[in-house]
C-alpha cells in the first residue's frame, strides 16, 4: 500500500509543478505582451468571418423607370358590367425611359385627347395603377357602346357626332369642326346625314379628320 502511495506521489507533484510552471508563463507573457491574446482571439475571429459569403446590400433610392423589358399591362374595364380583362403588351418606344411622374403625366395626356380607336370603344378614363421597372399596369375603362349597322351625322356646338340608327345612342365624338366641311356636306350634316354602313363612316372620318 505504501508503495503504492509513494507511486502516485510520483506522478502528480511533477504534474502539478509542470500546471503551475506554465501558468506562470502565460501570466508573464500576458504581462510583457498585453493585448496579445486578443488580438490573436480577434484574427481567429476576422479568418472565420472572412469565409462566410458576403451580401452586398442594394444600392438605395435607385430611380424606376421603364425600359424594353417592362411589363406592360392594360387593364380593360367595362363599368357597366363592372368587369375587366388584363392583356400583356410590348411596351411602346415612346415610353420607354420615363418615370413615374413622367409616364402618369403621359396618361393624363392620353385621357384629355385618347385614340380614335378608344372614343369609338367608349373610353371613359385611363389610370396608372402599378408602376416599377419590372412592371407597369394601366387602367382604362369604358362604357362600351352598343353596336350600330348605321349612324347618323350630327352637328353638336359646332362639331360633328356619330348617332347610332337610333339618334339616342352616341356612338362618337369627333374633331372635326362643321366649319371645315364643304358648305353641301355641312347642310347635310345639319339635317342630320345618314351613313349606312360602317364603312362609309371611315371613309368619312378619314377624309375629315384633322
Amino acid at each position: 500500500m505504501k508503495f503504492g502511495k509513494r507511486i502516485s506521489l510520483f506522478f502528480v507533484i511533477p504534474m502539478g509543478m509542470y500546471a503551475l510552471g506554465f501558468y506562470s508563463h502565460m501570466k508573464l507573457q500576458e504581462e510583457f505582451y498585453p493585448g496579445k491574446f486578443s488580438q490573436i482571439e480577434r484574427e481567429e475571429k476576422n479568418a472565420a468571418a472572412s469565409d462566410a459569403p458576403q451580401i452586398i446590400p442594394t444600392a438605395l433610392g435607385e430611380e424606376q423607370v421603364i425600359n424594353a423589358d417592362t411589363q406592360y399591362i392594360i387593364e380593360e374595364v367595362d363599368l357597366k358590367k363592372d368587369t375587366s380583362v388584363e392583356t400583356k403588351w410590348k411596351v411602346p418606344d415612346k415610353y420607354i425611359g420615363m418615370n413615374r411622374q413622367q409616364f402618369i403625366k403621359e396618361m393624363e395626356l392620353y385621357q384629355q385627347s385618347p385614340s380614335l380607336k378608344d372614343q369609338e370603344l367608349g373610353f371613359v378614363s385611363a389610370e396608372v395603377v402599378t408602376f416599377s421597372k419590372e412592371r407597369v399596369v394601366v387602367r382604362k375603362s369604358y362604357i362600351f357602346k352598343e353596336l350600330c349597322t348605321s349612324f347618323y351625322l350630327v352637328n353638336e356646338k359646332n362639331y360633328v357626332v356619330v348617332y347610332c340608327d337610333d339618334l339616342k345612342t352616341v356612338y362618337m365624338n369627333t374633331n372635326i369642326a362643321l366649319d371645315s366641311l364643304p358648305d353641301t356636306l355641312k347642310q347635310e350634316i345639319i339635317q342630320n346625314k345618314y351613313i349606312a354602313t360602317e364603312e362609309e363612316l371611315y371613309n368619312f372620318l378619314e377624309s375629315y379628320s384633322s
